[in-house]
């Protein structure tokens, strides 16, 4: 399998998110023409001056008029509201942009002719904490509340179109990205803006998650677009890592105090993925260790 889309036409939706602008960088340095569709603020701080960059400031809640005669050989949809906070608190919004944007996604992509479309879901489907692990992609879904619900959804849509109109698609069920340019919100950004101020407080130290950095995340999805495999893929190091290792690490790179809060965390929280099916289909594995992407993330 030539694990290259070189000359081919790429479609990334979120293409100014923190995965989003990593793919785009590597579609760009294979060669690819990349069509980057997101909102028309987010390209105020991402854009690229390559000749083969096309940048859509577009709302996938709205149909999709692209290049109409333009074919794609892959369609990433990686645009969501990824923060459960916010599609709790804002739940017409989040399933405006989960599922409406994804069937509009999948209806471009159907018009466009594509090859492959590629879904990013997330590992939160299985459930915090999932009924075994590792888990594996077999393990029953969870509607634990709107931001996994969408996400079940926009897994279902890809399914429906693959039935109904034979689109093919890949989803890839992610656990923990991270890497140089993730926004504040999640555990290692944050993690890092507490050390600059000299001090990390964290409670639930011993909660699991599966750390997997973003070179092999963009490695996975570049594989998944290149191979005739349809269904559901984890992304995961396979690996269960203490949010209080991960913590103290940064809080001894960057010099900083670090202080433990052993009170109760409210319910179980422990991740992990069983990879077996991605490392065997696409001939893929995670080779960056976390200390490695930790020392890559931290700044120096």
């Amino acid at each position: 399998m030539k694990d290259s889309l070189a000359d081919k036409n790429v479609l990334v939706s979120g293409a100014c998110g923190f995965i989003g602008a990593h793919l785009t960088e590597r579609l760009l340095a294979q060669g690819a023409s990349v069509y980057a569709l997101d909102r028309p603020e987010a390209f105020q701080s991402r854009r690229s001056d390559s000749p083969r960059y096309f940048p859509l400031a577009l709302d996938i809640t709205q149909a999709l008029n692209i290049a109409p005669d333009t074919k794609f050989d892959a369609v990433y949809h990686l645009a969501a509201i990824a923060s459960p906070g916010v599609c709790e608190q804002e739940p017409a919004k989040a399933f405006l942009t989960n599922v409406l944007g994804t069937y509009n996604v999948l209806r471009f992509a159907l018009k466009a002719e594509a090859k492959k479309v590629i879904f990013l879901s997330s590992a939160h489907v299985y459930g915090i904490s999932p009924k075994y692990m590792p888990t594996a992609e077999v393990h029953p879904l969870a509607l634990l509340d709107n931001y996994t619900t969408t996400k079940v959804l926009g897994e279902r849509l890809c399914s429906l179109f693959y039935d109904n109109h034979h689109l093919p698609y890949l989803t890839f069920r992610l656990f923990n990205s991270f890497g140089p340019g993730q926004p504040s919100g999640y555990f290692i950004p944050d993690m890092i803006a507490k050390a600059k101020s000299g001090r990390i407080t964290l409670k639930g130290r011993e909660v699991t998650k599966d750390f997997i950095y973003i070179d092999d995340v963009v490695d996975a999805l570049i594989k998944g677009a290149v191979s005739d495999y349809v269904g559901e893929l984890n992304i995961g190091s396979g690996k269960q890592t203490e949010l209080g290792y991960v913590a103290k690490y940064i809080a001894d790179k960057m010099g900083a105090k670090i202080d433990f809060d052993d009170s109760k965390v409210a319910g179980p929280t422990r991740m992990q993925a069983d990879n077996t099916r991605a490392r065997k289909i696409l001939n893929w594995e995670p080779r960056t260790t976390l200390e490695q992407g930790l020392n890559a993330t931290i700044p120096s």
